[in-house]
């Protein structure tokens, strides 16, 4: 199945610079970046906090089990797991260089299965048969995501997989944050000692 029949839709994340502003509309809301995303995590500490001067339709705005799928190299994929984050009053605006995948069909597919399978598999393998590195621009489109297979087995086999990614994932996001302390760390150490600011 593709991508296109097993999602209710398909778009592309918001455009800030056709946006209008509104004097009246003043608002605190969180962007992902591709560094938001690890391991299909979206890491809540590594949203960007931005002031917005216009209201921004809720189809830009992050929904429990969307799939997110940034446009450049190296092509990321991510979702929120968690559901605090969406019962908060954080606005996560998802920006126009991510394809949103919504409305994932229930029946046939477990999202946190389909987040994996297009990060570690099917996007690659749609960007080799595709030739999509021949490109001048090797940007994919919303074409590309929409067309992109789906293997086809069962939702048991998924929610099996699913458990064990979810695991290894969190591990994953969790020895990364660290690596990035470890450097903090040592960057202000270097500093304390060279007294300059590195």
């Amino acid at each position: 199945m593709l991508v296109k029949d097993a999602f209710k839709e398909v778009l592309t994340g918001y455009n800030m610079t056709n946006s209008l502003s509104n004097d009246r509309y003043l608002k605190e809301c969180y962007f992902i970046q591709k560094d938001s995303i690890q391991y299909t995590n979206i890491i809540e500490q590594k949203l960007v906090k931005k002031k917005v001067i216009t209201e921004i339709k809720n189809k830009y705005i992050m929904q429990a089990r969307d799939i997110i799928i940034s446009l450049k190299k190296p092509y990321k994929v991510g979702t929120y797991r968690f559901m605090n984050l969406f019962d908060s009053d954080k606005t996560i605006i998802i920006p126009n260089n991510f394809i949103i995948l919504r409305g994932i069909n229930m029946d046939l597919y477990s999202f946190i299965f389909v987040a994996n399978y297009l990060e570690k598999i099917g996007i690659n393998q749609y960007v080799e048969k595709n030739k999509i590195n021949d490109r001048m621009n090797k940007e994919l489109t919303l074409e590309d995501i929409k067309n992109i297979e789906l293997p086809n087995i069962s939702k048991d086999q998924q929610k099996k997989i699913s458990k064990l990614l979810n695991k290894i994932n969190d591990r994953s996001a969790i020895y990364s944050t660290i690596l990035e302390n470890d450097d903090q760390i040592i960057k202000f150490m270097l500093n304390e000692v060279i007294g300059e600011k590195i």
